[in-house]
């Protein structure tokens, strides 16, 4: 594991809400805040920041959100802004039922803004203005909540791979509803995103299928059974190897989320900084808590336990020793080579990927793009 100089770290935070009527200044109908530390990796050489904002609504009406404004307040230019669809691909809310309209948040509820935004490469610190438009449920007296966040430079986490070779495809994407970047659990009276940044590593071969013959026989999978990499020096903090393994997909049994990870394992590299290994084959787990390993030192093997469609190494790291009560993490890995990506994976494990425009090309102390085609 190495730490190098990061863009950014968040230090002051603050929420105002404004009124286009003076008699409504004072009030604070909703507020605005960043539910995690904002995190940044570099994705595909273009810095980019993930975090979430928590939109409040104390009032006693319905509010409707309109637009949000993403502004460098040094200098006023317009990083991004996110309306209609856009912002509604963006929106959660928690307890919402097929009769709540998208981006209204009820009296006395929170909701979810998703956000993954590309950084300029030439500044390492600066402040970003956040407005948020919204309304009353008639529609009338428009109003602004703003939050403002001040960033300066950091350090960024740089580890090994989790598995050698390839190809293997990095299945997630920071938009699917589902997906573990959207996925939050609330354990302790307290939300968290365990997999802010989580990666689900299939192989693949020569032609882009990832089985060979019967897809529903969890031997054919390609990557089934490769070897599983401490990805940094550290100490192994818990294991678990309770779960059995059906020999096909259709016979696999469904679990709960608190089972979710399967056989895993956790691996502490740094303060406060615990790398998962999770649905590794059954009896195939070669360390115990409190071994010390190396980087590179096979520790596992991927397998089909717990709960997934399909043979995978899922990896994340997180800031405490729990699989789903701890917040993920930025990572990016020393180097990897890009061969292409899956724009859509309506036909992955079908044919072949879509090449990028350099074969081959090497990233250094990257975290690869959603869907991308990788060799370690």
């Amino acid at each position: 594991m190495k730490i190098v100089n990061q863009l950014i770290v968040f230090l002051m935070i603050t929420c105002i809400v404004d009124s286009c009527t003076l008699s409504d200044e004072k009030k604070q109908e909703v507020i605005i805040k960043s539910i995690f530390t904002p995190d940044l990796v570099i994705v595909n050489e273009n810095p980019t920041l993930y975090y979430e904002l928590q939109v409040t609504n104390t009032s006693n009406e319905i509010i409707f959100l309109h637009k949000l404004e993403i502004i460098d307040t040094a200098n006023s230019k317009f990083f991004i802004a996110f309306e209609g669809d856009d912002l509604v691909n963006r929106f959660h809310l928690k307890r919402a039922n097929e009769e709540t309209p998208a981006c209204v948040v009820p009296p006395q509820t929170s909701a979810i803004i998703y956000l993954e935004i590309k950084l300029p490469n030439n500044k390492s610190s600066f402040t970003l203005t956040h407005n948020l438009d919204f309304t009353n449920q008639d529609g009338k007296n428009p109003k602004v909540a703003h939050l403002t966040i001040s960033t300066v430079s950091t350090t960024r986490l740089i580890i090994g791979a989790p598995l050698s070779g390839g190809p293997w495809t990095t299945i997630y994407d920071p938009s699917w509803e589902r997906g573990h970047r959207r996925v939050v659990y609330t354990i302790g009276g307290i939300d968290r995103i365990p997999g802010r940044f989580a990666i689900d590593f299939i192989k693949m071969d020569g032609d882009g299928k990832n089985t060979i013959r019967n897809e529903d026989e969890v031997k054919n999978w390609i990557g089934y059974g490769a070897d599983v990499l401490a990805v940094a020096d550290g100490i192994v903090i818990s294991t678990n190897d309770e779960f059995s393994e059906s020999p096909t997909l259709s016979a696999h049994e469904d679990y709960l989320p608190e089972k979710a990870t399967g056989n895993y394992i956790s691996l502490e590299i740094g303060t406060n900084t615990f790398a998962f290994y999770e649905h590794l084959k059954p009896r195939s787990i070669k360390v115990k808590p409190g071994q010390f390993v190396k980087k590179g030192d096979i520790i596992g093997s991927l397998g089909f336990t717990g709960n997934t469609t399909g043979p995978h190494l899922h990896f994340h790291i997180a800031n405490m020793n729990s699989s789903l009560g701890a917040e993920g993490v930025a990572y990016e890995f020393d180097s990897f080579f890009i061969l292409g990506s899956y724009p859509s994976l309506e036909k992955f494990g079908k044919v072949t990927w879509i090449p990028t425009l350099i074969t081959n090309k090497k990233r250094i102390a990257e975290h690869p793009a959603p869907n991308s085609v990788i060799v370690f």
